[in-house]
């Protein structure tokens, strides 16, 4: 598995999201957030 370094602030926001300790959610929910605010028409059908 491929290893990513991010900030301590983001890895701080990725532990906040994941309290319940399911990180993969965590990061697809911000992704997907990330993807609507910034290219809104990719999710249009």
């Amino acid at each position: 598995m491929p290893q990513i370094e991010v900030s301590e602030d983001l890895y701080r926001q990725i532990e906040t999201e994941s309290a319940d300790g399911d990180i993969d959610t965590a990061l697809w929910k911000m992704v997907g957030a990330y993807r609507r605010a910034n290219n809104p028409e990719a999710d249009r059908t």
